[in-house]
């Protein structure tokens, strides 16, 4: 925390050192990941930048597209923490938080302003309800369809061939081939196989 009253060399050396402490080698292919992806246009170059997130770390299949562009946050960079299958439909926005690891099978199709979470935190003391950090897994099955306006919550699986409707916050796991919706999402019906 900058004090007001302190030298002007001392703030320097305080900032110099927040910057170290923040900066860890994978994070310019996170910062690149999130300014590169927004230079293209909605709508255009989807494939494009596709190419581009796999350049930067992350596992995309052959045939996804990025109808828009993601953002990306994790703290220790992107490499081997987002895994996207062959053919997927991705359209933005759509924000990653990959402290833990993301699975996106194949044929995946993900709607607009899209949530994915990786991180809760326990319940703290009364100075700070929001303590310790507990990462956990999201797994996206392949077939599955997440609607426009979803969230999804640390450690959920949604399951093969699932549909999780508009505006839905999966808390968690999404059996195999049924609708789910709400908030918290539930199952709404059963799809045939």
């Amino acid at each position: 925390m900058f004090i007001s009253n302190a030298p002007a060399a001392a703030q320097l050396r305080h900032l110099a050192d927040v910057a170290r402490e923040e900066t860890t080698p994978a994070a310019p292919l996170l910062w690149l990941a999130n300014i590169l992806g927004r230079l293209l246009p909605t709508g255009t170059g989807s494939r494009l930048r596709a190419r581009l997130y796999h350049a930067l770390g992350v596992q995309v299949g052959q045939g996804t597209v990025f109808h828009g562009p993601a953002t990306f946050s994790c703290g220790r960079g992107i490499k081997a923490r987002i895994t996207i299958g062959e053919r997927c439909c991705l359209n933005a926005p759509l924000h990653f938080d990959a402290t833990a690891p993301i699975t996106i099978g194949d044929c995946v199709s993900v709607g607009h302003h899209v949530v994915i979470i990786t991180t809760g935190h326990d319940i703290g003391n009364p100075d700070r309800r929001a303590g310790g950090h507990r990462p956990a897994p999201v797994k996206i099955e392949s077939g599955a369809w997440i609607g426009a306006n979803v969230t999804l919550l640390p450690g959920i699986t949604v399951g093969r061939g699932a549909v999780v409707g508009a505006g839905a916050v999966v808390t968690r796991n999404v059996p195999p081939h049924t609708v789910v919706g709400g908030v918290p999402a539930r199952v709404i019906r059963t799809l045939p196989d």
